[in-house]
């Protein structure tokens, strides 16, 4: 868990707080995403959360220590940290740069050799094909893996993810945004991910926070953050296409009634969905199945359903009036 208590940071010289008093928690195993407009204060938080920067006054708790108090050089080693030009280092091979914190921790070779040829197939990448190469010999998407698998290589339980995908271009970016989404059914990591992109803060968010000059302006999850915008600043920010924005990016699982005695009956009749895919393509099963509900799975698990009238309830709040769902 991570937890910012009156985080103000000030820069010398600056007119104004780059960050200014910001409060907020993200509870172990959620993706949390810090959203706004380039400026407002987001990487800086990042940096502060692993003591890249300092604050200046206020406290931020990891696992309910403050962070102050921690070795700087043990606290980064001990949380992944993923960034928009990946950081790898250009002279060393990507087993070597996956291998970077392991080493430092003093893993066994063995034990490294392992873990690389691990992260690389969670990937989907080749380690006979891939693991020799150097990073200006790989694709940009190639690239961003690695980066993922070098920030997950010591299976830190915290990630801090900066821009992750920004420099890939859009059909590879929807490519590894899926891929990380059902990498993090599996993993559960406790993540703080940076967009200026909204379309992607919905998609990725279990908990999503808006920044606007430095301030915090509106924390929710992403329904709710669509359904009821707290300002004008935020309206303006995630647009006018909400009703969509709910279908196409929201995952279903945001939607979903969870339920601990699910009848088994719908994984059979294959009326299912995947917690990570969008609520359209629940909408979709339910049409092909002429059904009015499916089941939202977590891997083989049932973890809970999704109904019409769930949908079209989320629908008429965006839209204020009757949907023709």
């Amino acid at each position: 868990m991570i937890e910012l208590i009156n985080v103000t940071k000030i820069f010398p010289g600056a007119p104004s707080p780059s960050v200014d008093n910001v409060s907020f928690r993200v509870n172990q195993g959620n993706i949390c995403v810090l959203l706004g407009p380039s400026g407002c204060g987001k990487t800086t938080i990042l940096r502060m959360m692993n003591r890249l920067e300092e604050p200046s006054s206020g406290k931020i708790l990891i696992n309910s220590e403050n962070t102050l108090k921690s070795d700087p050089s043990a606290l980064r080693r001990s949380i992944g940290y993923v960034i928009q030009q990946t950081g790898l280092l250009p002279h060393r091979t990507v087993a070597r740069n996956i291998a970077l914190v392991p080493g430092l921790l003093g893993w066994p070779q063995e034990k490294i050799n392992n873990r690389v040829d691990e992260l690389l197939k969670l990937m989907g990448l080749d380690s006979g094909d891939i693991a020799d190469k150097y990073p200006h010999q790989l694709s940009g998407g190639q690239m961003q893996r690695v980066g993922v698998a070098r920030a997950m290589a010591a299976d830190p339980p915290i990630m801090l993810m900066d821009e992750p995908f920004g420099a890939v271009d859009p059909i590879i970016r929807i490519r590894l945004q899926d891929e990380f989404l059902k990498l993090q059914q599996q993993v559960r990591k406790t993540i703080c991910f940076v967009t200026h992109d909204i379309n992607e803060a919905i998609k990725m968010a279990d908990y999503l926070i808006i920044f606007n000059q430095g301030r915090l302006v509106q924390m929710g999850s992403p329904v709710e953050v669509l359904t009821s915008p707290a300002d004008d600043f935020v309206l303006s920010l995630i647009g006018d296409d909400r009703g969509v924005k709910i279908l196409d990016l929201t995952r279903a699982e945001t939607l979903m009634e969870p339920a601990d005695n699910i009848s088994d009956d719908l994984l059979g009749s294959g009326c299912t969905v995947q917690s990570y895919q969008p609520v359209k393509l629940a909408l979709e099963v339910m049409m092909k199945k002429n059904q009015d509900r499916v089941g939202v799975c977590r891997g083989n698990h049932l973890a809970g359903t999704l109904s019409w009238s769930d949908i079209k309830r989320h629908i008429n709040k965006v839209s204020g009036e009757e949907s023709e769902l």
